[in-house]
C-alpha cells in the first residue's frame, strides 16, 4: 500500500500485483456467491416434505376406520332381524 502512496507514482508490477488479488477476491466472492445462490435455489422444504401427503393418508385412514365401525354396528342390528325371519 505503500506503494501506491509515493509521490512518484506505484511501480505498474505493484498494481497489477494489488488488481491481480483484488480479482481473485472478487471471483472467490463470485463463486461464493454463486454456490449459495444455487443451494438456495434447490431447497424446497415444501416440495419435498410428506407432511401434506402423511396427513391425508392418516385422514383417510380414520375416515376408513369409522366407516367400518360404523357398518359393524348396521351389521349387529341387521342379524337380529334376519334369524327372525
Amino acid at each position: 500500500m505503500e506503494e501506491l502512496g509515493n509521490s512518484q507514482g506505484p511501480r505498474g508490477d505493484a498494481v497489477v500485483a494489488h488488481c491481480r488479488e483484488f480479482m481473485l477476491y472478487m471471483k472467490e466472492i463470485q463463486t461464493t456467491l454463486r454456490e449459495e445462490i444455487k443451494s438456495a435455489c434447490e431447497y424446497r422444504p415444501f416440495e419435498m416434505c410428506d407432511y401434506s401427503a402423511r396427513i391425508a393418508n392418516e385422514i383417510c385412514c380414520k375416515k376408513l376406520e369409522y366407516v367400518i365401525e360404523k357398518m359393524d354396528a348396521m351389521q349387529l342390528n341387521i342379524e337380529p332381524s334376519t334369524n327372525e325371519v
